[in-house]
């Protein structure tokens, strides 16, 4: 064979949809140091023995005196717990139908200036775990008198997370698109086609996508039919690299994270 015929076989066998294999198909796996977290505040206050969150949607306000009680509208728990342990440390614990969705202990620095929070989530339908350390910092003080955790803080790259929580995979042929993770979520669905259900997750209950080019795809998601979340995901050239630009639009935050080919 000459050298041109063999060049030409070369860049058949590397681009023929029957040999090559999709940028996106593979395990990933997130590097949250790399990513460029959302920098907007959570913000909650615990005064006068009652816990508010005002970033969560809708707002959680209960008694924080370690009880479990009933919260409506969110997708993840129906009843929370929060027991301020001194001066210091709070314990939040969540619910869902009387079973444990998570438990979380966070703790102020010496100064009041950054908040590490220990949790253990186990929302997962399949009983797989997602456990680690948040670190945030301060970014406004609660009002004289109310507890040390109180104010608004925002996550810092210091924060950890297990691999459960991580890891995802893709496979790809053609249109076809199939997700999981190992916390059980899942999705099968065709780029350019109609939105389709989302699996072991209530918080993201349907799924479509778009392709714009061999190595970006584009998700969005949907709460009971309204989108919540757009995502735009692109390979590197080499292949190795995803970055994901995230728009949250249900809780307004904007970030860019980033994974790593397994």
């Amino acid at each position: 064979m000459s050298r041109t015929l063999q060049c030409i076989a070369l860049l058949l066998a590397t681009t023929s949809p029957a040999y090559a294999k999709d940028a996106f198909t593979g395990t990933w796996k997130g590097d949250i140091k790399e990513s460029a977290l959302s920098t907007k505040p959570s913000a909650a206050l615990i005064n006068q023995g009652v816990y508010t969150c005002s970033s969560c949607i809708p707002v959680v306000k209960i008694a924080a005196d370690g009880a479990p009680h009933p919260v409506a509208g969110h997708a993840y728990y129906d009843a929370m717990s929060v027991t301020v342990v001194d001066p210091a440390t709070v314990k939040y614990t969540t619910s869902k139908g009387g079973k444990p969705m998570s438990d979380a202990t966070a703790t102020l620095s010496a100064d009041n200036g950054s908040m590490t929070t220990v949790f253990n989530d186990t929302s997962a339908a399949n009983g797989t775990a997602v456990t680690g350390t948040t670190v945030s910092e301060r970014v406004t003080a609660g009002p004289v008198g109310s507890h040390a955790a109180s104010g608004s803080w925002r996550q810092t790259n210091q924060t950890q997370v297990s691999d459960s929580g991580l890891v995802f995979t893709f496979a790809k042929t053609g249109k076809g698109v199939t997700y999981s993770t190992p916390t059980g979520t899942s999705y099968v669905a065709t780029t350019g086609g109609p939105s389709v259900a989302v699996l072991g997750d209530p918080g993201w209950t349907t799924v479509s996508l778009k392709q714009s080019d061999l190595n970006t795809l584009h998700e969005t998601d949907y709460l009971d039919g309204k989108v919540i979340g757009k995502y735009v995901m692109t390979i590197s050239p080499d292949g190795k690299k995803m970055t994901i630009d995230v728009n949250d639009i249900k809780y307004g935050r904007t970030s860019t994270l980033v994974a790593y080919k397994q």
